[in-house]
């Protein structure tokens, strides 16, 4: 994530956690349509250092988790991922991972 490049984060500048976010909502919005539901509103407090409150309402019932996260947007990114759509969180974890630069020994 960007706390390695930005400590500070609140996104760094660079547009990264929006990036991430906006990912994940399309993720979400393609299910949801699917489903011919809105997509629900996410929210995140923060509550420690590098740890948010999120909470949404989906299908009357109130879904709630505390995440890990450089700042808020990279914790609703990855609320959505990890409670509304499996396909989010795998593609967000593709973007987070390093690439193997590693050679194989023939």
């Amino acid at each position: 994530m960007c706390l390695e490049y930005y400590p500070e984060c609140g996104d760094g500048g660079d547009g990264c956690c929006k990036r991430a976010l906006e990912i994940a909502l399309e993720y979400a919005r393609r299910e949801c349509v699917r489903e011919r539901k809105p997509v629900p509103r996410v929210y995140a407090r923060k509550v420690d250092f590098q740890l948010y409150a999120c909470w949404s309402e989906r299908d009357g019932k109130r879904i709630a988790d505390s995440i890990e996260a450089c700042c808020a947007v990279c914790a609703k990114a990855d609320f959505i991922g990890k409670h509304f759509s499996d396909k989010a969180e795998d593609e967000l974890n593709r973007i987070y991972s390093l690439p193997d630069n590693r050679t194989e020994n023939r």
